[in-house]
């Protein structure tokens, strides 16, 4: 997700937490974004520390970019003005790259052979016939 232009929001669904940093005056905001819920950390760097202090854990947050420099955000419990030299944010894309490549179908011959391979293992004549095979394979 993109925030580039005045008056873009950006709103956490559920919890967040605040952690320190990057840098000296940087916050990170951690929490999950969208309907499926997906993990994502909004950085604030070069941020002065807001005041009065943000409390560590957060809920109802939405952020808006209301000019260059300058974030707005709203909580359950108040409503903070951050000026930052720049922001980053961090989306977990893996569901996205999983559904883009599906995986290999897996060929007809090795599904037959573990199939063999399970239903020996699975009786006591197979596995004495795996364990000798076994020790064969092993002696010199």
């Amino acid at each position: 997700m993109k925030v580039s232009s005045p008056s873009q929001i950006l709103q956490f669904a559920g919890p967040v937490s605040r952690e320190p940093g990057p840098g000296a005056g940087g916050l990170t905001l951690v929490g999950s974004l969208g309907a499926p819920p997906v993990p994502a950390q909004l950085s604030l760097i070069g941020a002065r520390p807001p005041a009065p202090p943000l409390p560590r854990r957060l809920t109802g947050v939405t952020v808006e970019l209301t000019a260059p420099g300058a974030i707005l955000l709203r909580t359950d419990a108040g409503e903070w003005r951050i000026a930052c030299a720049t922001w980053q944010l961090h989306q977990d894309a893996g569901a996205v790259f999983q559904a883009a490549i599906p995986p290999r179908p897996t060929p007809w011959a090795r599904r037959l052979g573990w199939r063999v391979l399970l239903s020996l293992a699975a009786t006591a004549p197979g596995r004495a016939l795996l364990s000798r095979l076994a020790k064969k394979s092993n002696s010199p």
